[in-house]
């Protein structure tokens, strides 16, 4: 599929190609752009819905989350969908994108779009509860939603899109181009997290917000911080089973995955089973600044592996692991030069040496230690909770939302800055630290369920101080839909070593 046009932007607004407005200064949102990849992702549940109530009446399409490049969802119905039954729904698009059929779509207000789903009882409770201005409507045979984009204008700017069989569901590809890898393991993750949720029935928005109206919610707390507590011992258990071999764990994740309050929290549970740990900064192995390699825009690459003294951190890993005093460094970042004076560190036979970085999950980094002496661990959160069974919660757009609370909280930091760094952040951890996840030996989701409840009383007046005379007025514009939809939930009931506590303050640790 070529970059092509799926929609407009005008005053950091976007207007779907079929408008009747005013067509000037009208800017070209193309399909490899974020908005256009959703403006794609929503035309696509559009479409397979229609696909799929037509071969399968009474059946349910569940959008799930990201897997694989595509977009993974579940069907449910009263018959068992066979993977030839889904290569039949794929010649079924690739017809309608052959023939090129309209979907219509135009922006409501929230009082329309409640009349025009008087029809659904579980979408228009939605949009009765929520507080949005409006959203896109978009129809297409019989199926109708409502989305934050608008949709294509007909099914021909979907030529290249495709259905794929994975078990137990299906995945949606808007092209061949976007398809990635297996991440299996990742998919697992995010399996287990879902149907947890979906045993509790805390799936969606509307489950969590009647458990809050039902003054249940210190219950679900309770239950989400056990969780996040067993699979943190189960990963301390499973360290203790390899005592004496195991000798360096290494952790990473992409940012506001609360890294560092799982590692404290790990820790703890280390100690409980007489295992010490101790860590060595890569920040003080980092190369002379005159030495520190360049980006593609020439400016110096502070993420890059290449800018650590890989030589000398190795030498100290095999070192410290074989119970030898070693003479760490210290950097000097004003300087941007290594300092003379060193720090001395030496481990012990109960202490395992942890390293916390963005490089943690490349074996590149700790090329000297053979692989059955360390163990790698990937920390993300993978949103469990979805608004309703068509609009996805991505993880990126939640740890987004973590790290502007902790951005304004603590660094003293506006929305919009958060939002000026976060492509460069988004750059960086699709170079270093996503294409190494799968070889995680383990991984912890940190989400919570009810994490966006308690964020939104602290990120929607920060959103709100983004006017359209903003840079970023669309991207906080798509923060507050998300939010909309959550009721709010007091911070009180939230347990000190709480993950969450590393972005809203008053934690146990010490950060």
């Amino acid at each position: 599929m070529n970059k092509k046009t799926v929609c407009f932007k005008k005053n950091d607004k976007l207007i779907p190609q079929s408008c009747e407005g005013d067509y000037t200064d009208l800017m070209p949102v193309y399909s490899d752009s974020m908005y256009g990849k959703l403006v794609l992702q929503n035309s696509m549940i559009m479409v397979v819905k229609s696909i799929m109530n037509s071969m399968f009446p009474e059946s349910e399409l569940n959008v799930e989350h990201t897997i694989n490049g595509g977009l993974y969802c579940e069907i449910f119905s009263s018959v068992l969908i066979s993977e030839p039954a889904i290569g039949e729904m794929n010649e079924k698009l690739q017809e309608s994108i052959r023939q090129d059929e309209k979907l219509y779509v135009k922006f409501k207000t929230r009082e329309e779009l409640v009349g025009l789903f008087a029809d659904e009882k579980k979408k228009s409770n939605l949009l009765r509860e929520s507080s949005i201005s409006g959203a896109f409507f978009a129809q297409y045979n019989s199926v109708k939603d409502f989305f934050f984009t608008p949709v294509v204008m007909s099914t021909g700017s979907l030529d290249g899109a495709f259905i794929k069989y994975y078990p137990p569901g299906i995945i949606i590809y808007s092209g061949k181009e976007f398809e990635k890898s297996d991440q299996k393991k990742l998919f697992n993750v995010f399996n287990e997290s879902e149907n947890w949720a979906k045993i509790l029935n805390w799936r969606s928005v509307d489950n969590l917000n009647e458990s809050i109206d039902r003054k249940e919610i210190s219950e679900l707390i309770q239950v989400s911080e056990a969780l996040h507590e067993k699979k943190i011992v189960d990963i301390a258990n499973q360290i203790n089973s390899h005592r004496g071999r195991l000798k360096l764990i290494t952790i990473a994740g992409p940012s506001s995955s609360g890294k560092t309050t799982f590692l404290k929290r790990l820790s703890i549970q280390l100690r409980v089973l007489g295992i010490s740990v101790s860590g060595i900064s890569l920040d003080d192995y980092f190369v002379n600044r005159e030495n520190t390699p360049r980006d593609e825009n020439n400016q110096l690459d502070y993420e890059s592996i290449d800018a650590i003294d890989l030589d000398l951190f190795n030498r100290h890993l095999v070192e410290l692991i074989d119970y030898r005093e070693v003479e760490l460094p210290v950097f000097d970042f004003a300087s941007g030069v290594r300092k003379k004076e060193t720090k001395k560190a030496k481990l012990d036979k109960n202490t395992i040496l942890i390293i916390e970085g963005i490089h943690g999950l490349n074996d590149k980094l700790t090329r000297s230690v053979a692989k059955e002496n360390k163990a790698k661990i990937y920390v993300s959160a993978l949103t469990q909770i979805n608004t309703d069974s068509t609009h996805r919660i991505s993880t990126t757009d939640n740890r987004l939302i973590r790290r502007m609370v902790r951005d304004y909280l603590f660094r003293n930091h506006s929305a919009d800055k958060t939002l000026d760094m976060w492509r460069s952040v988004r750059r960086g951890e699709e170079k270093n630290i996503f294409p190494f996840q799968e070889t995680a030996d383990f991984m912890f989701n940190s989400s919570l369920l009810y994490e966006l409840s308690v964020l939104k009383s602290y990120a929607e007046p920060l959103l709100a101080e983004i006017t359209d005379d903003k840079p970023y007025y669309l991207d906080a514009k798509r923060l507050e839909f998300i939010l909309s939809f959550f009721k709010p939930v007091s911070m009180e009931s939230i347990p000190p070593t709480s993950v969450l506590r590393e972005f809203i303050g008053n934690s146990s640790f010490k950060y």
